[in-house]
């Protein structure tokens, strides 16, 4: 009898053993599923519209001064339905004081509602989980500071890894990588950094093991823990949970550099990156950084390709978790250095960073308007495309580029009133290459900062947020190395634009195509949009794109990455 009394209390402990073995994997396979999905060249996708929910992580949507003289960043969030039917959306923001917060809204059928999520933001960081009630919605954000305007996208996914080229951390610079644990767990993760001062990982002790408690964001001051640094990359490693990042970088003016850039982290490695550039000058600054965060060298080929140019490349070695700079700049009378990229001037421009040694990487590109003494020296300002002079009060103008015109918001096919799009719809089209029109006045100073295209898709999505006084243009790169695809059109295509030579339909969420563009397989095309709008773009190959607006104001030159669907 005392043995049948005894053996339950013998098996509690055996039960409580077992359940912490499977309480372990419950936690641990997602992790390690994506941590191996974070390793696959996958990039940031709208869920398709037969999926049941729309699930979307914003590390930030709203952050107080986190250092003297950078201010308050104020967020709008962009929900886009790619959808013919009404969307519900669930946004619960979270922050570490001020608890969980609920906000609601619809979003009509094939169109892009905006939530000012500052209205709501009383923490130093604010995030925010976006939930819809069916598939189709995209989520990016508009970012506003004292030093200026940024797009960026929400992330569709959580993993252990992320990869953030931060910047520099010199006296005029702020740095900060924002962590989101959306989850009911605290995360801990370990932070290393790779910089040119630096031979392998610099590693922290402070940031080794740092709790990301659930549901909350959490802002690291890179220059608080790598001071003085040229070039600075971070790994953001999760040893328990799943995480999103954010980066930003923000220069305050002191010693000439201003402006404010903001953007998701990168989540995957790749061996090929494209980073289309809507062009530059001798005003503008074009830094591309190559960070390898793996453990064995990375042997890559950077090269620079336009349109009836010759192309200029360089070879280099990335030793394991360091990163190395690329300055783009114009021909000169000077010799280029071993880390020179030399690019032509006011034309569309691609950069390719393509690995040889089948080790992946991170690229990232930085592009500071203005001259690095003093950014409003007065430059003769350019005519506009319609031939009228700027206003003068614009102050310095820089960075002008070539675009093709496209033509106004006139629809070529109704849409019904619940969205549906006929089968005819924007299906006549003459074919022809856009009109190429003369450069245009850009901006005058500005900063930018954005993760090169690490996979290139046949389809696109870009939000345009309404915006007075800002030029759009849309740059779309085809990879040079790569060969000619299959004469192959997605059968939820924009237009026909079979023929296998590169062509870009650019149409709106109803499906109405607005303008064809040719992109030859080794060269960029410039295309300037129509502001306060929302593009699809859709192609027979697949081809990169990064949405570039330019203000004339001292809010100056932003990038938006778009967004896979």
């Amino acid at each position: 009898m005392r043995v049948l009394r005894w053996l339950p209390r013998l098996l509690i402990p055996l039960a409580v053993a077992a359940a912490l073995v499977v309480d372990a994997r419950i936690d641990r396979v997602p992790a390690e599923a994506a941590a191996l999905a974070g390793e696959a060249p996958t990039q940031i996708e709208v869920p398709t519209p037969t999926a049941l929910t729309s699930s979307w992580f914003c590390p930030v949507v709203g952050m107080r001064a986190i250092a003297p003289g950078f201010g308050e960043t104020t967020t709008e969030l962009l929900l886009t339905n790619m959808t013919g039917a009404s969307v519900s959306v669930s946004i619960e923001l979270r922050g570490r004081t001020t608890g969980r917060q609920f906000v609601t809204a619809d979003v009509a059928p094939l169109s892009t509602g905006v939530v000012n999520t500052s209205d709501y933001a009383r923490d130093e960081i604010i995030g925010a989980l976006v939930e819809a009630s069916s598939g189709g919605l995209a989520v990016t954000r508009r970012l506003t500071s004292p030093l200026g305007i940024d797009e960026a996208r929400c992330s569709s996914v959580l993993a252990p890894n992320w990869y953030v080229p931060v910047g520099d951390t010199q006296s005029d610079a702020l740095g900060v990588i924002a962590i989101m644990n959306p989850l009911p767990r605290d995360a801990i993760v370990d932070i290393t950094f790779a910089t040119e001062a630096e031979f392998g990982p610099f590693v922290v002790p402070e940031l080794t093991g740092v709790v990301i408690p659930a549901w909350s964001s959490v802002a690291v001051d890179v220059g608080e823990h790598a001071r003085r640094r040229d070039v600075v990359a971070a790994s953001v490693q999760a040893r328990t949970g799943r995480i999103a990042a954010d980066s930003f970088v923000m220069y305050d003016g002191s010693v000439g550099r201003r402006g404010f850039a903001a953007e998701l982290a990168s989540v995957s490695l790749s061996e090929t990156w494209l980073v289309p550039v809507a062009g530059i000058d001798s005003e503008t600054h074009l830094r591309v950084r190559v960070f390898n965060p793996s453990d064995e060298v990375a042997q890559v080929v950077a090269e620079v390709t336009a349109a009836g140019v010759d192309s200029d490349r360089v070879a280099l070695a990335i030793a394991s978790h360091d990163v190395r700079e690329l300055i783009v700049e114009p021909p000169s009378d000077r010799e280029p250095g071993l880390d020179t990229l030399l690019a032509p001037t006011g034309v569309p421009l691609g950069i390719s960073v393509t690995g040889q040694n089948d080790v992946p990487f991170v690229v990232w590109a930085e592009t500071v308007v203005g001259s690095a003494a003093s950014p409003l020296t007065d430059i003769p300002i350019a005519s506009d495309a319609a031939g009228e002079a700027a206003d003068p009060a614009g102050g310095a103008s820089v960075t002008v580029v070539a675009q093709s015109d496209e033509p106004p918001d006139a629809p070529t096919g109704a849409a019904s009133a619940e969205g549906a799009v006929p089968d005819d719809a924007s299906r006549d089209i003459d074919g022809a290459a856009a009109e190429v029109l003369p450069p245009v006045l850009s901006a005058r100073s500005g900063l930018t900062s954005v993760p090169g295209i690490g996979v290139q898709r046949e389809r696109w999505l870009v939000v345009v947020p309404a915006e007075a006084g800002v030029e759009t243009f849309l740059t779309i790169m085809r990879n040079p190395t790569s060969p000619d695809a299959e004469d192959a059109v997605a059968e939820d295509a924009v237009a026909d634009v079979s023929g296998g030579d590169g062509r870009v339909v650019i149409g709106t969420l109803q499906r109405e195509t607005l303008a064809v563009v040719d992109v030859p397989a080794s060269g960029v095309v410039t295309h300037r949009l129509t502001s306060g709008t929302t593009r699809i773009l859709v192609s027979d190959v697949p081809f990169a794109a990064l949405l570039w607006q330019a203000r004339s104001g001292s809010a100056g030159l932003s990038v938006a990455h778009p967004v896979g669907w």
